[in-house]
């Protein structure tokens, strides 16, 4: 629960309603798990704002860096990060929340079942890029067994599916890696990595056959109805309540 000074180091876009902020964490006692959020603490702005945090804790360790993907909206914190922040800006950060990822590094992990609607992706990216972490740290220290992660990711545009490029070379990279794309408003032609509409579950179905992926863990990050519908999803697929985790978004 340490608050840290935090410094932005970088600004960019991602998409038309995605800013990406890169920040130097000052403190080197803060620390936080893939898949939790900060509290972020603006001079000048009395809200309080909450992020997912989408890169994972090994650059953290590595760099002192922290990313932070976002969406604009009126809420004031965003609405700052959106037209007010600059480089060199201070602020403070505040790590918390209980949507954790953090397995064991000497133990194979558990299959992964990562399910994204809109800038849920955030803590999914995280989680992905942690399990791949653990997976090469387990491999090159002849850690037998080698654990899956299938990832749906969904959103109105493919504009809006940000980290696309990002994703696309992890499943190219990576044979335990299997990531879908889905576009629920625009439509998409003749795509071959991304699917016109929402995820349904004869996708999750189908892919988790074949991927031969019957068990692990389910992770979902998106807004409230589309994790609703995810949860009875993931249910019916065989995977018991205690193995799905849920982060809501507003």
């Amino acid at each position: 629960m340490i608050i840290s000074e935090a410094l932005v180091k970088e600004i960019s876009k991602l998409s038309a309603t995605v800013k990406l902020l890169k920040l130097e964490i000052k403190d080197d006692k803060f620390s936080f798990k893939a898949g939790q959020w900060v509290d972020m603490f603006i001079p000048g702005v009395p809200v309080v704002g909450g992020f997912s945090i989408c890169s994972p804790p090994h650059l953290l360790q590595a760099s002192r860096m922290l990313h932070l993907a976002i969406k604009y909206s009126n809420h004031p914190p965003a609405h700052w990060a959106h037209t007010q922040c600059k480089v060199g800006d201070s602020l403070h950060l505040r790590a918390g929340g209980k949507f954790v990822y953090d397995p064991d590094p000497v133990t194979p992990c558990s299959d992964l079942v990562l399910i994204a609607g809109g800038v849920g992706i955030n803590p999914l990216f995280c989680i992905l890029h942690h399990f791949l972490h653990v997976h090469n740290l387990q491999r090159d220290s002849n850690l037998k067994g080698t654990s899956k992660v299938v990832l749906l990711y969904s959103a109105q545009s493919p504009d809006e599916l940000i980290f696309l490029n990002e994703l696309l070379l992890l499943s190219e990279n990576y044979d335990n890696v299997t990531i879908k794309f889905f576009s629920t408003k625009e439509r998409v032609k003749e795509d071959h990595f991304i699917t016109n509409g929402r995820i349904h579950y004869q996708v999750l179905e189908s892919i988790l056959k074949d991927t031969g992926l019957t068990k692990g863990q389910v992770y979902i990050c998106g807004p409230l109805s589309f994790i609703e519908t995810m949860q009875v999803y993931s249910k019916d697929a065989g995977f018991s309540k205690d193995c799905i985790f849920i982060e809501r978004w507003w």
